[in-house]
């Protein structure tokens, strides 16, 4: 193996070595793919087996690694989640072709297509992974748990599905009581009973 010292660029090499295609390379180090490709090219005549030991590494990356395509799209979704706090609507124009990605992966993900490495990028967009019917019900459902947090905080109790006061007070209280109900069958998902404990320890629905 050659002495990574005598390189112009031994990170290009070691990146190269370790399955990174010239490409990829290229674009996280900000050069020309013909920059690298060249470099790469003279770097085989001074390391026998170097072409072999990218390709074995290439391979061992699997069939569904993220490729500077990919990345480019993904930084553009994390970019737009950043800015708007949710992902792109399919629905809106401008934001189509973001979302039509998105559903992409996601698919992917439910038929068990979806790379490791992809996956956990792709959990940077909370919700990725979710139908658009369910992120609104995800979203339904934090709008009550804030307006049920406002209501304690106001109150200094929480609200009663029965012997209510108010027309909000009863929604409330039926909301709880839900939640409540979805305890005891052991049906509430793990992050809305977490939320809850959190917020109200020892919570529960109130007549």
């Amino acid at each position: 193996m050659a002495d990574w010292g005598v390189s112009r660029h031994p990170e290009w090499d070691m990146m190269y070595a370790a399955g990174l295609t010239v490409r990829e390379i290229a674009t996280w180090c900000h050069q020309h793919d013909n920059t690298v490709r060249l470099h790469l090219q003279v770097r085989e005549g001074y390391w026998p087996g170097f072409r072999a030991a990218h390709e074995e590494a290439l391979a061992a990356r699997g069939p569904d690694r993220p490729t500077t395509g990919w990345r480019r799209r993904h930084s553009e979704a994390a970019a737009f989640v950043a800015e708007h706090g949710r992902l792109p609507d399919p629905g809106t124009c401008g934001e189509r072709s973001l979302a039509a990605w998105i559903t992409v992966q996601r698919l992917a993900y439910l038929r068990g297509e979806l790379g490791a490495r992809k996956i956990i990028l792709m959990g940077e967009l909370t919700g990725w992974n979710l139908s658009p019917h369910q992120a609104r019900l995800d979203e339904n459902w934090r709008q009550r748990f804030a307006e049920l947090i406002d209501f304690v905080a106001t109150n200094g109790r929480v609200p009663r599905w029965r012997n209510h006061q108010s027309e909000h007070e009863r929604v409330l209280g039926v909301w709880l009581h839900k939640q409540h109900q979805a305890r005891s069958e052991g049906t509430i998902p793990r992050w809305r009973h977490e939320a809850l404990d959190a917020a109200l320890p020892g919570w529960k629905s109130r007549t």
